[in-house]
């Protein structure tokens, strides 16, 4: 009989093979069939946009050669994840990159039929949208501000008890604004005033203010008459106050405390200036819909509607709505669309569904910072920054008094 040791060398060679078969590397995942055909192997030359795109938003077209004119003929990989093909043909493809965001992904691609896979190329894919602040699991942020330096303050609570204001800078670095202040629970708007006064809303009649600087609880500016409700306020160019809510009127409110009543019966759920113009998203028998109606010497004309929510989302309900600089309307929605942004023609579109699982249920509150910083608070309470490319906020008048 042979020593048993005659036999390892063998055994070790039979191990080593089950090994390498178990790996899971997109290598060995294979797209060579040795019964068909051989081609020739793919190769990239560019991909557009050039060094960077946004993971599971921007269209990416890679340019190269020998790629199947077959869509299921082709896989491309960043790093281990697939892409989303859209369009093929035989030297570029067309297709929507992993939710992977790092600064140096490997892109190659396999095609059948194909001994080996494509050059690797490397290429950055950034988040749309991430977590900001840091906030614990039990921590809820509620209506958002921002200032003209682009620091956050967002409505804050523990247990769904208020806690008062907190202060973000652009950065994410967390201070304590403001403590609570007594009989609130929630903020439903906050937004910065003339002279750095934080100014506040809880749907009642009330109207609050923080001191220049926070530090102190907020105490009550001005009230309207029993029966009011705002919800929702922001300024015009003139340092006046526009406020709204579940009413039969939209409420101005000029420096000197002066109040002037517009008729519009509906749900006001947030309102924002631009262009001389007060847009509202607003509930009424005819449905939820964006409205508008001009400014013109601190009075507010006829409403019209700018953009029929209802009609091209009929399943959702804006909560909150912004503009950038370019008057592209910005839309939270409680949906897990999350954000829908409308065009100058009307068109609209809703980029970030990918990053759903960050949305909860919704968006419900907006506020732009610096640059291309777009803030949001969701349905249960946490914070968001989207990344908006080549956008900047419209003119916040609270910030310009």
């Amino acid at each position: 009989m042979r020593p048993l040791n005659n036999f390892l060398p063998l055994l070790l060679a039979v191990l080593c093979l089950f090994a390498l078969g178990g790996c899971t590397e997109p290598e060995s995942m294979g797209v060579y069939d040795p019964s068909e055909p051989q081609g020739q192997s793919p190769t990239i030359t560019s991909m557009s946009p050039a060094g960077a795109a946004f993971a599971g938003m921007d269209t990416i077209v890679i340019q190269g050669t020998n790629f199947s004119p077959v869509p299921a003929n082709n896989i491309v990989y960043f790093n281990a994840s697939p892409a989303v093909l859209l369009s093929v043909s035989p030297t570029q493809i067309n297709m929507i990159a992993p939710l992977v965001t790092m600064d140096s992904i490997g892109v190659r691609i396999g095609v059948r039929g194909a001994v080996a896979f494509s050059n690797t190329y490397q290429y950055r894919l950034h988040a749309g949208t991430a977590s900001f602040g840091g906030l614990a699991a039990d921590d809820r942020s509620n209506s958002l501000a921002t200032d003209a330096e682009g620091n956050l303050y967002a409505g804050y609570a523990i247990f769904g008890n208020d806690a008062g204001i907190l202060k973000f800078t652009a950065a994410g670095v967390r201070s304590n604004y403001a403590p609570l202040t007594a009989g609130v629970t929630q903020w439903t708007s906050l937004k910065m005033g003339p002279a750095g006064y934080l100014y506040g809303v809880r749907n009642v009649r009330a109207i609050y203010r923080f001191n220049p600087g926070g530090g102190t609880s907020a105490a009550i500016w001005m009230s309207f008459g029993s029966g009011v409700y705002i919800s929702e306020i922001d300024f015009d160019k003139d340092g006046n106050l526009w406020g709204g809510g579940n009413n039969t009127n939209i409420y101005r409110v000029d420096k000197n405390k002066a109040t002037a009543m517009y008729p519009f019966v509906g749900y006001v759920r947030s309102v924002r200036v631009y262009n001389d113009y007060l847009y509202f998203a607003a509930k009424t028998d005819a449905g939820e819909k964006i409205w508008r109606a001009p400014i013109s010497a601190g009075a507010l004309g006829t409403a019209e509607v700018y953009f029929d929510f209802g009609a091209a989302y009929p399943t959702a309900v804006p909560l909150a709505i912004t503009f950038s600089s370019d008057g592209v309307l910005y839309i939270g929605t409680d949906s897990q669309d999350g954000l829908v942004i409308v065009e100058l023609d009307k068109s609209s579109r809703a980029p970030y569904s990918a990053y759903k699982s960050l949305f909860d249920t919704g968006i419900k509150f907006l506020g732009w910072g610096s640059g291309e910083n777009l803030f949001a608070s969701n349905t249960s309470g946490q914070l968001l920054r989207f990344l908006v490319r080549g956008k900047t906020s419209a003119t916040y008048f609270g910030n310009a008094q």
